[in-house]
């Protein structure tokens, strides 16, 4: 896939961190919303941002923050 080779290639920093970017396996909903609020905004930074929600997209992910955006936003 063009995806994995891209996020091989780009070394993200969710690969490094994966837990904070499921933030709904965090049963504290204060923890839930910070752990959101992170992963969204490291994504932001990320250089394969618009990829990674056109592939969230086209895979329909339904957990997770993919592309800066929570499944309630996609």
């Amino acid at each position: 896939m063009a995806f994995l080779k891209l996020v091989n290639e780009a070394d993200p920093e969710c690969q490094r961190v994966p837990d904070l970017f499921f933030p709904e396996d965090y049963p504290d909903p204060e923890k839930r919303q910070l752990a959101t609020k992170a992963a969204k905004k490291i994504c932001k930074e990320c250089p394969i941002v618009t990829e990674c929600f056109t592939y969230t997209l086209e895979t329909n992910q339904r957990w997770g923050i993919w592309g800066a955006t929570s499944p309630d936003e996609r």
